[in-house]
């Protein structure tokens, strides 16, 4: 008898930031340093309610590894500049996939 082992890789990604909140690019100054990404807190108002940082990735990167990280889980992430943190993105709800059903080996 064979044993499987399904491996997945998840991922967060997202859009880099290339415009203000006014729809115009970024200017001289304000280009993204870096994300941050963070884990939200059980919430019924659909916010993200006591959130905690989990990473901060570099600027231009736009993926952020979720091993280590509980799920099902929601996340937001930020953009930094030398400004500050712009407010939360939209929230991620990631979910563990679905295993494979009916799955035979030759």
């Amino acid at each position: 008898m064979a044993t499987l082992f399904l491996i997945v890789l998840l991922l967060l990604t997202w859009d880099p930031v290339t415009t203000g909140t006014d729809g115009l690019p970024l200017g001289l100054g304000q280009e993204v340093l870096s994300y941050r990404v963070y884990k939200c807190g059980p919430s019924a108002s659909g916010s993200c309610a006591d959130r905690v940082l989990v990473g901060t990735i570099p600027a231009p990167t736009v993926e952020f590894d979720l091993a280590g990280q509980p799920i099902p889980q929601a996340f937001v992430v930020t953009a930094v500049n030398r400004v500050g943190e712009s407010i939360d993105s939209l929230k991620y709800k990631v979910t563990p996939p679905d295993v494979p059903k009916n799955l035979h080996l030759p």
